[in-house]
């Protein structure tokens, strides 16, 4: 069963007025106060609404509901329409802490447009929130204790509010209290003032009573004073390991890997307001390429957020090191760690050239993350090299290459290198494709590729595949912009590609234009007019033995 705690989520705005009084709602088990004192002189008021804006009614206590008012005190409600404001007023100054009644209309409660009501009472039982001093040097620890005897089951939520900059927040909040447990204490860090300074901190403790209703008590706020001349501790490491992802400690990592830095304090002294900065170091200071530092949050006896070590990748025999913490204060600790040379693994593929004409050759090579040494068991690659993209067709292979269109075969790198390279031969083609020269391993747990770009032959040249005139038509005197396109790449020196008109006293155009090398576009300008005698003139392309025409139009 989850706890069903009511929530202090509502928004509030106080002012000082004057107040009146109401009745509490008790509970089983509760201790209700019989003599509160009752506010006759300035007191706050409040709006206090559920998640859908209606306002409450009746009792409720202050810091159950009510953020931004004074907690641990009672407060009488008028409800009221949607949007109401200050439909609250003090009505009761609780000496200890006040407690939620058992049927108070949860704040999240989907009650449409009905009234939310509440029937509070002042609390005087145990206080909820206790200090070992009220009053110590800046910097020092103050033992708080939450305490709540009331029947929680399966357990009760205890809230540390009012905090700052000079009492910080829990380190993990919230605490527990579990059946049997009528208790919880901390150690709460201070800050260094320069003059006294009073902090107002109070508690929330969220449980269900022996009915199974959600309850809310709240202390009265317990000012906690801070005089100046006091300095912030620097507690020592208790302990400190180099562990793996799952916070198993290590003996051994492989280089290249991450390890991770952990480190405690002593059970009495956490961390200081500001948190405890631990450095990390190793020797040799080469057997890591990250330090692992990290720090102790305020309050916290242990790191969050563990410091990471990144071993180095360029090792080809075990570095024994010694990785050293400090936080400042005490003795380092250490811990050893051999690094071993990286797991072996396919690093990338390389094609020298990368672009070829059809038939030629090239030499692709297989680079590894370090060189092959003795202790390896296998330092052969399977290599794919894939069809056509455009063509679907087997365009390039090896020696031992197998399978069409795609094949695939082996390259075994020496014992001592860290590359190998294979002779790739292509075939022709009639316009540029592509293909993908990929390389991977078992034993590797990265692969890699590159794509090999193959165009057509120079005796094979590309021919004339259109000719596109835009726009097509328009008044006498429009210019247009003519495309030539090329069934491939031009050849070196590029590509010139004739034009002509049917009729140059209608429409002109250049003599030719030129696709640059590689390419297999170029445009060029038509211009008309200024006398236009034709309803039309044809444009005609010409090139590898190929001709394309379109028409120009006068409107």
């Amino acid at each position: 069963m989850k706890v069903r705690p009511l929530s202090p989520a509502v928004p509030v705005v106080c002012l000082f007025l004057l107040a009146a009084a109401c009745a509490p709602d008790a509970g089983p088990g509760d201790d209700i106060a019989g003599t509160e004192q009752r506010s006759s002189e300035l007191v706050q008021t409040c709006t206090a609404t559920n998640v859908t804006g209606n306002p409450y009614k009746g009792r409720l206590c202050g810091g159950a509901f009510i953020d931004n008012c004074t907690p641990g005190l009672v407060y009488s409600c008028r409800g009221g329409a949607r949007g109401t404001t200050g439909n609250c007023t003090l009505d009761t100054t609780c000496s200890v802490a006040c407690l939620t009644g058992a049927g108070d209309t949860p704040v999240t409660a989907n009650i449409g447009t009905a009234t939310p009501v509440a029937n509070d009472a002042c609390f005087n039982g145990p206080a909820p929130l206790t200090f070992s001093t009220n009053s110590t040097t800046g910097g020092s620890y103050v033992t708080m204790t939450g305490t709540l005897t009331q029947p929680h089951s399966p357990y009760a939520i205890v809230n540390f509010k009012g905090t700052t900059a000079d009492v910080p927040p829990l380190c993990s909040p919230p605490l527990f209290l579990f059946p049997n447990t009528n208790s919880v204490s901390w150690i709460e860090p201070t800050n260094v003032v320069a003059a006294s300074k009073t902090v107002p901190l109070w508690a929330l403790i969220s449980f269900n009573d022996s009915t199974g209703a959600g309850r809310n008590l709240v202390s009265v706020t317990n000012p906690l004073t801070l005089n100046p001349g006091g300095t912030l501790p620097k507690p020592a490491l208790a302990s400190f390991s180099v562990s793996d992802a799952n916070g198993t400690p290590i003996s051994t990592i492989p280089g290249g890997s991450n390890a991770f830095a952990h480190g405690t304090l002593p059970a009495s002294t956490p961390a200081p307001v500001g948190g405890t900065r631990v450095t990390v170091t190793s020797n040799p200071a080469n057997a890591f390429v990250t330090d692992g530092s990290f720090n102790i949050d305020a309050g916290c006896f242990s790191n969050t957020t563990a410091g990471t070590l990144t071993a180095t990748s360029s090792l080809t025999s075990n570095l024994a090191a010694t990785v050293s913490a400090t936080s400042g204060a005490g003795a380092a600790l250490s811990q050893n760690v051999v690094v071993t040379p990286p797991a072996l693994a396919v690093q990338s593929v390389t094609l020298t050239p990368s672009t070829v004409t059809g038939g030629a050759s090239l030499t692709g090579t297989v680079n590894l993350n370090r060189v092959v040494l003795s202790s390896d068991a296998s330092s052969t690659v399977s290599v794919r090299i894939s069809e056509g993209n455009i063509s679907g067709a087997k365009l390039a292979t090896f020696s031992g290459c197998t399978g069409s269109p795609a094949c695939t075969g082996t390259v075994a790198v020496p014992r001592g290198s860290r590359s190998a390279s294979f002779t790739i031969s292509t075939s022709a083609v009639g316009s540029q494709d592509f293909v993908t020269v990929a390389a991977g391993a078992s034993w590797s747990n990265t692969s890699a590729s590159a794509q090999l770009t193959i165009n057509p032959s120079g005796n094979a040249s590309a021919s004339l595949s259109s000719l596109v005139i835009s726009p097509s038509s328009g008044f006498c005197g429009f210019s247009a912009t003519g495309t030539v396109t090329l069934t491939g790449p031009a050849p070196a020196g590029g590509a010139a590609v004739a034009l002509s008109s049917s009729s140059t006293a209608n429409a002109q155009v250049p003599a030719s234009v030129t696709v640059a090398a590689g390419q297999t576009q170029a445009s060029f300008t038509a211009t008309t007019g200024p006398r236009c005698s034709a309803s039309s003139v044809v444009i005609t392309a010409t090139y590898g033995g190929a001709s394309q025409q379109n028409a120009l139009f006068f409107n």
